[in-house]
């Protein structure tokens, strides 16, 4: 199997050329006949150089300008006597020279590099073109036609601060609901409501037919298995609101027979809560409550908020009772409703507001107090400047004698 060997690049055969450089051999110039990228020939000049010597030389590139120098070391290979000329291989070159030593020569030979008598001129490309015009856009001409610029400019600018506003506005007010909005769970319209209960076993021989019923009327009669009768009264003066059972009618004990609601009392709303939530409310808070009928009372009260006592700690809700802020007939009396508890009006930043509205309104009134008082004061007649009279006659200020 026939074996490749790849020579190096120091060990290649390199062609050389003539090329305006100078050699500096202690401190002396040395005329360069050639130059290559692995070495240079010397013309003779009485040197007593023997081959296989290494020579310190320093290369010499003269520019235009300045002068790039180069320290090599260079091996003697041959001296040619007859024809004064000294061989020389470059021994100990670095990548960095190397790659120098190739650049320049390759320069030369693309003719980046020109040689103009003993100096190299490097040749500039212009690689920039001429710059485009651009050519500016046309000044709008016409009252009409500066104001529609004008006009499209303001709308752009407006649109983009109304949807600026707009975004700012939805975080703020979705930052605004989960601190200050708590839903309720569950709420409903209801009323102080009375059940009574069937209190044994037995079939129902009365039940009051009327819609009102004054306090001591009987409200039902059950006869019980054995023969005997049972009579409940009613306990005030009430209105029926539901009836579940009727006359002839088997009912168990306990089983709902009426619901009862007082005549004088009003509907209310009950709203549920997690019991977590409501100690915010205590701190002051307000509701906002909508109908199934679409209207809405926007600062609904709380009538009451139930305190938390040893059978409520287990339960995991509360009933909060809230003013209905408008009248509502007994008949909507079960309906659902939509509340919300707005716990704004208990917060710090709230109080601080109160705080500053009061400085203000005070502030208000010192100074409609101080406008008042100035104007009084114009208002009044000036009678420091008038000079005293006697018997009609003045002069200079002073009383005229008889």
């Amino acid at each position: 199997m026939t074996k490749i060997t790849h020579e190096a690049e120091v060990q290649r055969q390199h062609p050389r050329y003539r090329f305006p450089v100078k050699c500096l051999y202690n401190g002396k110039q040395i005329a360069v006949i050639d130059i290559s990228v692995g070495g240079l020939g010397l013309r003779d000049g009485g040197m007593e150089i023997k081959p296989g010597s290494v020579l310190d030389l320093t290369l010499a590139f003269p520019f235009s300008g300045y002068e790039l120098t180069l320290p090599l070391h260079a091996e003697v290979r041959y001296v040619a006597e007859e024809h004064s000329r000294i061989g020389l291989r470059f021994v100990d070159v670095s990548p960095r020279q190397h790659s120098l030593i190739r650049f320049v020569l390759d320069a030369y030979l693309a003719g980046d590099v020109v040689e103009a008598g003993d100096i190299l001129e490097v040749v500039s490309r212009r690689n920039d073109g001429k710059t485009r015009e651009v050519p500016a856009r046309p000044q709008p001409q016409g009252f009409v036609t500066r104001l529609s610029r004008y006009g499209r400019c303001a709308a752009g600018y407006a649109g983009i601060a109304a949807v600026t506003f707009l975004l700012l506005g939805f975080v703020g007010m979705g930052a605004f609901e989960r601190l200050y909005m708590i839903p309720a769970q569950s709420a409903l319209i209801t009323a102080d409501l009375i059940t009574v209960p069937a209190p044994s076993n037995g079939q129902l021989t009365f039940v009051a037919a009327g819609h009102e019923i004054k306090a001591g009327e009987p409200l039902l009669t059950i006869q019980e298995p054995h023969g005997n009768s049972v009579v409940i009264d009613s306990p005030c003066d009430c209105v029926v609101q539901l009836r579940y059972s009727r006359a002839a009618s088997f009912v168990r004990e306990g089983e709902p027979v009426l619901t009862l609601r007082e005549k004088n009392s009003s509907p209310y709303i009950t709203a549920s809560i997690s019991q977590d939530q409501s100690l915010r409310l205590y701190r002051g808070a307000s509701a906002v409550v909508e109908y199934s009928n679409g209207s809405r009372v926007r600062e609904a009260k709380l009538e009451r908020v139930p305190i938390v006592t040893e059978d409520s700690a287990n339960s995991e809700n509360v009933q909060i009772k809230i003013v209905p802020g408008q009248l509502l007939e007994p008949t909507s009396i079960g309906e659902p409703v939509s509340v919300v508890f707005n716990t704004f009006e208990g917060s710090t930043i709230r109080a601080v507001v109160g705080k500053l509205q009061a400085a203000a309104s005070w502030a208000g009134n010192v100074i409609a107090d101080i406008f008042e008082e100035v104007s009084k004061m114009a208002a009044a007649p000036d009678k420091t400047g008038e000079p005293e009279a006697d018997d009609g006659r003045r002069m200079a200020g002073l009383k005229s004698e008889d």
